[in-house]
């Protein structure tokens, strides 16, 4: 079986999606999902191997960890500075992301006064100029506030050695959200995203007088559904099956997050029908976390969780236009091992390259949250993720299809597919290696746990999680020392992200960077191993961070209610 991807015809699905407005629950979302039905139906693939299943998108429902949103159907946005001098600013019809996610209607033509964002206070009646967090801006000049518009200039993730900030793209703007679920969207905030260029300009109006902003937003929050897409790849029924996941949501153009995700993911659907592959893989299209996350609970209330996953987000990137670099989130050491390892050495086997020197760059990192391998992580299930970060025009009107390369889109596919194959058959070669990876690495973990707290939890949970059997008897010095405190999450998958604008500024200045990724990875190991010092010993060893800031942060959860021990 020699099964490939064809980069080009992955690209060519790229540029389909890019031109929908794929925002959850909206049209645009169903109508790029039912194009790429209908490309694989026009394939050979029959109706019976396709599934769409529906959560809700009220605003009010919660699904383990995390409050839906209302469903947002953006529809056109135009912004003014209208006194002292007439000057446009932007609109939908030249970037579809300055209409913010979640912003509300404006009811006709409005023109307010511009005030600049200072923190807590009384914004009633004004256009808010900002350019910092805008779930913070949203709270504070909207929620407490009374702020009517919102004019936002941010950029998450800045990276000024790829020449990603505000200053280094004055022209780009930015995709950002504010909440809105039920409570948040009874707000009707307007809110609008702007390039830093015209950011300057309006704070230049600021200091020189009372400037006054037009402007009008036709969008609609409704009560609606999330649609998952479930493609049964090969018709093969038996369980556990194999799993690819790629969010199809996110913004026009949204080339590489994540139309490149779900593109690929489709087109591997695709070749693994044509090639009649023998084992069940399932290919699986969702809203980010808010249609994941009442789906993998489903799956597994109905004992059908796949044997691992794989997901597919932001993997299309041309790393020179960029500056992006293939990663690889590692599956963390209290789930098994197998599939994650097997899958990077077909990365590494098939990195493009001349004369043995790579041509691409790509690393692996420690668990990272944000992303929907991180929903079947905390289930129990190993899902490595593959993607590219960081991007330099990510969550942004430049993530067009220009920036993507067939080449690394073959590079990602044909690591899927190989791996793929080498669950029907495996390569000898393969399973040495990552055989004595795993080997290596469980050394290194048993030599790191010895005579800690919490050891005695993790000894055989780590030689069966990497495979190490008899060997791993000559490793084990004594049987470790026991934990004295359980712990539990107190709901179902993932915590998602909204939950990190309750988190004190302390905390996270204390905890560092890790800290979405380190209280993730706690949730799934307290969720498989059960015991406080176990998780709490394995996090600072997979994070490199010292101990006693994984206990801050595991006693900030308990106290939060998001773990129990007791």
């Amino acid at each position: 079986m020699a099964m490939t991807v064809d980069g080009r015809k992955v690209k060519s699905l790229i540029e389909l999606l890019s031109g929908y407005h794929r925002m959850r629950g909206s049209r645009g979302y169903h109508e790029s999902m039912m194009a790429l039905m209908s490309y694989l139906k026009r394939s050979g693939l029959p109706s019976r191997r396709f599934r769409v299943l529906t959560y809700p998108a009220d605003g009010k429902n919660v699904s383990g960890n995390i409050l839906t949103t209302m469903a947002w159907e953006p529809i056109y946005g135009e912004l003014w500075l209208e006194r002292p001098e007439r000057v446009f600013i932007t609109s939908t019809s030249i970037s579809r992301v300055s209409l913010v996610s979640g912003s509300s209607g404006s009811d006709g033509w409005k023109e307010l006064p511009l005030v600049e964002f200072s923190g807590e206070g009384d914004y009633t009646g004004k256009a808010v100029l900002a350019n910092d967090n805008p779930v913070k801006v949203f709270e504070q000049a909207v929620v407490n506030g009374g702020a009517s518009c919102l004019i936002l200039c941010y950029m998450r993730k800045s990276f000024e050695e790829i020449g990603r900030s505000l200053e280094m793209l004055p022209d780009m703007t930015n995709y950002l959200s504010i909440p809105y679920d039920s409570e948040s969207a009874s707000k009707k905030a307007v809110a609008f995203s702007i390039t830093k260029a015209k950011f300057d300009l309006l704070q230049s109006a600021l200091n020189n007088g009372s400037p006054v902003v037009g402007f009008t937003a036709d969008a609609l929050l409704n009560e609606g559904e999330l649609e998952v897409l479930e493609i049964d790849a090969t018709g093969v029924e038996s369980e556990p099956g194999i799993m690819i996941t790629a969010h199809l949501c996110h913004p026009s153009p949204g080339a590489d997050d994540n139309a490149s995700g779900a593109a690929l993911a489709v087109e591997l659907a695709r070749v693994l029908h044509e090639e009649r592959f023998p084992l069940p893989v399932k290919v699986v299209l969702v809203p980010e976390y808010l249609g994941t996350v009442p789906y993998a609970i489903q799956l597994r209330r109905e004992k059908k969780l796949p044997a691992f996953t794989i997901n597919l987000d932001m993997v299309g990137a041309d790393q020179e236009k960029t500056g992006s670099t293939f990663i690889l989130s590692r599956v963390p050491p209290y789930l098994p091992q197998k599939w994650g390892r097997v899958f990077e050495y077909y990365i590494n086997r098939l990195m493009p390259s001349n004369g043995g020197y790579p041509l691409k760059r790509f690393g692996e990192i420690p668990f990272m949250a944000g992303s929907d391998h991180c929903v079947f992580t905390t289930l129990g299930v190993p899902s490595p993720f593959a993607g590219h970060l960081p991007d330099r025009y990510y969550h942004s009107d430049f993530d067009t299809p220009e920036m993507m390369d067939d080449k690394e889109l073959e590079w990602v596919g044909n690591a899927v597919l190989k791996t793929l194959e080498h669950v029907h058959s495996p390569d000898e070669k393969a399973s040495v290696v990552t055989k004595g990876k795993m080997l290596g690495e469980l050394y290194s973990l048993i030599n790191m746990i010895s005579g800690r707290e919490g050891s005695a939890e993790l000894l055989d949970l780590l030689i069966s999680n990497y495979e190490g059997g008899r060997v791993a008897e000559a490793l084990v010095d004594g049987s470790g020392i026991p934990s004295s405190m359980p712990l539990e999450p107190t709901f179902e998958s993932s915590l998602g992200l909204e939950w990190l604008k309750i988190v004190p500024e302390d905390l996270k200045t204390e905890v560092g960077p890790e800290l979405l990724s380190m209280a993730d990875f706690i949730v799934g190991g307290s969720m498989i191993i059960g015991s406080r010092e176990a998780v709490e010993l394995l996090t600072s060893i997979h994070y490199e961070v010292d101990i006693s800031k994984v206990r801050m942060l595991t006693g900030w959860m308990i106290e939060k209610c998001l773990l129990r021990s007791q």
